[in-house]
């Protein structure tokens, strides 16, 4: 026969333990928003050598040692390996592993500030390449682009900085510092002025949705003047947001 009265009475015991241990944990200021504010993050994307890592790596560097918390979650690219690069789906992929770490960490305080190489409007970019490729149709292109810039995740997202760099330019970039100069498949003239031309076509319907996009063609700039624009861009911003918090 089980003993009602004396479940109960235990029952009450471990919650009253539990409760005790839930104000030492502070539990309400280890999860959620509505404590503490969730880190800063921002996506950089663009064709290559625009700029992206390089401006990644300084905001870093220049961040850290003033006393932020700085994460750069490693790229997409480096991270998926095992999908061909030669279907819509490797980008699908790349931009999903994104999108969980933009998810997640909304949710966390363990950063204060994320900085992004490619996100999700990198992912909506890339399915406009794929359907110029006819290897993604109208409508699964739709519905991705949909699925990705949906406002659940785009409102996570402090800035996003489309960077695009004229083809020639970009490519003197990059053979600068290869190892090889054979050209490859995603790295000739032709294919960086398309991907060019799409980034710049995707921030000019985008932005007029979503202000906190940028354009920046770092064509003309230096790395220091890259730099310095992006840079005080993005304090300014953020700075702005503290006050509005």
């Amino acid at each position: 026969m089980v003993d009602t009265n004396g479940r109960v009475e235990r029952e009450a015991q471990f919650e009253e333990i539990a409760q005790r241990i839930l104000v030492f944990l502070k539990s309400k200021l280890r999860y959620g928003n509505g404590f503490l504010p969730r880190p800063f993050m921002i996506e950089f994307t663009g064709p290559p050598s625009s700029g992206k890592t390089t401006t990644i790596r300084e905001m870093y560097d220049f961040l850290r040692p003033l006393g932020f918390t700085v994460w750069r979650p490693q790229e997409g690219a480096e991270w998926i390996q095992h999908i061909p690069r030669t279907t819509p789906e490797y980008n699908i992929r790349t931009g999903l592993y994104a999108l969980e770490k933009l998810m997640d960490e909304s949710y966390g305080h363990k950063y204060d500030i994320i900085l992004f190489d490619r996100c999700i409007f990198d992912a909506y970019c890339w399915m406009e390449y794929w359907a110029e490729k006819g290897k993604l149709s109208p409508g699964d292109k739709s519905i991705l682009q949909q699925f990705f810039t949906m406002p659940f995740f785009v409102n996570k997202l402090d800035i996003c900085y489309f960077m695009i760099c004229q083809a020639e330019t970009a490519l003197k970039r990059q053979l600068r510092v290869a190892i090889s100069a054979r050209p490859r498949e995603t790295t000739t003239i032709e294919s960086i002025s398309n991907k060019t031309t799409i980034w710049r076509r995707v921030y000019g319907i985008q932005h007029a949705f979503h202000p906190h996009i940028r354009l920046v063609d770092t064509t003309s700039l230096t790395e220091l003047e890259m730099i310095d624009h992006i840079g005080m861009d993005i304090l300014t911003t953020l700075q702005a947001k503290t006050v509005m918090l």
